[in-house]
């Protein structure tokens, strides 16, 4: 018997310790999971991991997430990716970026991990798969 194909998540983020987190938290809910604090590295993960799902802190030095998300939502191969803004912004905030820019979902970090946990699942299930 098969076992079937974990779902890949590409998660950027400019925190370090975040991301080991975020990571380790998707990992034990059994998604295939890869973390990059750098543009270069995501735009590499981007083509040869080939996310189900993409995960974005807003505020970064090197790119906005909401800009990463607008860019990813208008090219062709990767318009249809799910993306969720996560970042420690209130969700009246995330809300109206997540609109403007076209992101499948948003969560503010002030929720916690384990929030994200469940809002990737969540999605799992109602839109991605």
């Amino acid at each position: 018997m098969e076992t079937p194909e974990k779902r890949r998540i590409l998660l950027i983020d400019d925190s370090e310790i975040t991301l080991a987190m975020e990571k380790a938290l998707l990992e034990a809910r059994g998604y295939d999971v890869r973390a990059t604090s750098t543009l270069v590295e995501f735009e590499r993960l981007l083509k040869e991991f080939g996310p189900q799902l993409i995960l974005t802190d807003i505020h970064m030095p090197e790119a906005q997430g909401t800009d990463i998300c607008r860019t990813l939502k208008n090219e062709y191969g990767t318009q249809d990716i799910p993306i969720v803004l996560f970042s420690s912004l209130n969700d009246v905030e995330l809300e109206a970026l997540a609109e403007q820019v076209g992101a499948d979902g948003f969560l503010s970090k002030a929720h916690g991990l384990e929030a994200l946990g469940e809002k990737v699942d969540e999605l799992v299930e109602s839109i991605i798969w």
